[in-house]
């Protein structure tokens, strides 16, 4: 089988430590700004997908380009955007097309490849990540039909699969180490920093908790009491931040900054008057906003979503008959989109084997009016009409059985059958450049 137009590259928490993920976190103009380079970059169709834990680029590549060229083109575009190089990022990086690319991204958007097995926030950044390239101009019908139909699994795994059930999120799982850490935190005080979906989704973990004790700090003040208010706790400016932090037992990040909002000093000096008592610090912002060196201070414990393994795995393995009935659906899903790319492989010979029968037709009936001389217009229509039924009578069944030897996986040798016997020799073959190009055949 040729091998499908899509193509992805990307990186994620499987292949890069966040050191390396945090450098390629894109917000909305960021990606706007990716996908206008990937459209200069042989990419006539393009999606980007970034989030806490992966950056993701699908693409569809311009007729006549190498898969390789595309995945190096996509890759050094990926790396020089993040201010890196090729040779840097390659390590780092994994490249897929055709099915390998639709089934992950069927399992990207099903959150069975995200950290936290089954946590719903991956479908909605999907579904962003899509808008945003619909406006950018760099969806077309390719894209279009893989997204949209890796919504519907998705929702398809969610509805009819265990996955998703109960709190599952890496807000939960920061939520579960800091209960590890100090077992009841009733008697903890709490500060969380942010106020966006992330901090929304560790308010709920830590109100299931039992945390009384918390509160919410933010630049903007507003956001931080809709967020506090929901649960009884108090909300602040980030301004506060040297007083909060002397009070505050365990401290959860979520917050979106270019730089460390907390650094080693701040912390430093919280411990001083907090008398050295222990301070518990989880940073799950990509890019990070605890300085990496807060974790060296004696009486300071900082922990990342990459310390979240053994959660994590806990977690994966209590899911772990879930995740093989959702493989199953996803399985039963790429199937139905392997027959959709197998027909697409014969339709420019069905779109040839029209255009020659049509170029037949008009010749025969041409000379046919010739030969009557001055028929009248009902006699003309007749000849039409005849024409245009035996042609297309005659077309169907070789039509329908190039479509079924595609749907079966054996279209090769029929095709090349049908080339020699219409003498189409020219017209593209499966694989080659232009084999991918018009639509038909079935719904994936």
């Amino acid at each position: 089988m040729a091998a499908a137009p899509i193509v992805l590259i990307g990186l994620s928490h499987r292949t890069a430590p966040i050191a390396v993920r945090e450098r390629f976190s894109l917000d909305e103009d960021a990606c706007r700004r990716v996908l206008g380079l990937l459209r200069g970059g042989g990419i006539r169709e393009a999606v980007v997908l970034s989030t806490c834990n992966r950056t993701e680029l699908y693409g569809v590549g311009e007729e006549g380009i190498a898969v390789d060229s595309i995945h190096r083109a996509a890759a050094r575009i990926l790396a020089e955007d993040g201010g890196s190089n090729y040779e840097e990022i390659e390590p780092h990086v994994y490249r897929m097309d055709g099915l390998d690319a639709v089934r992950h991204l069927f399992r990207v958007a099903s959150s069975l490849d995200s950290l936290v097995i089954g946590e719903p926030q991956i479908l909605g950044q999907a579904k962003e990540a899509y808008r945003i390239a619909i406006e950018a101009g760099t969806v077309g019908a390719v894209l279009a039909r893989f997204f949209e139909k890796a919504f519907k699994v998705a929702k398809e795994v969610r509805t009819t699969t265990g996955v998703g059930t109960g709190q599952v999120s890496v807000g939960s799982i920061a939520v579960d180490l800091a209960r590890q850490v100090f077992g009841d935190l009733t008697k903890s005080t709490v500060l969380l920093l942010g106020a966006g979906k992330m901090a929304e989704a560790v308010g709920k973990t830590l109100a299931a908790a039992g945390a009384r004790k918390v509160v919410v700090a933010n630049r903007t003040v507003e956001k931080a009491m809709r967020v506090a208010e929901t649960y009884g706790w108090s909300g602040a400016p980030l301004t506060d931040l040297p007083e909060l932090m002397v009070e505050a037992d365990v401290i959860i990040a979520s917050l979106a900054s270019p730089g460390y909002v907390v650094d080693r000093s701040l912390v430093k000096a919280a411990l001083a008057r907090r008398r050295h008592r222990a301070v518990f610090l989880v940073d799950i912002a990509v890019p990070r906003v605890v300085e990496p060196e807060v974790g060296g201070l004696e009486g300071a414990y900082l922990y990342n979503i990459d310390d979240f393994n053994q959660i994590v795995e806990e977690h994966l393995r209590r899911r772990k008959g879930d995740v093989r009935l959702a493989d199953d659906i996803i399985g039963r899903e790429v199937e139905g989109v392997e027959r959709y790319l197998r027909a697409l492989e014969v339709q420019p010979l069905i779109v040839a084997l029209g255009q020659r029968a049509q170029d037949l037709r008009e010749r025969e009936v041409a000379r046919a009016l010739k030969e009557l001389g001055e028929a009248p217009p009902e006699v003309r229509k007749v000849v039409e009409a005849l024409a245009a039924s035996l042609t297309g009578k005659l077309l169907h069944d070789p039509i329908c059985a190039l479509r079924e030897a595609a749907h079966a996986g054996s279209g090769d040798g029929l095709a090349d059958a049908t080339r020699r016997l219409f003498r189409l020799d020219g017209e593209a073959r499966p694989g080659t450049p232009g084999a991918g190009k018009g639509r038909g055949g079935e719904d994936a």
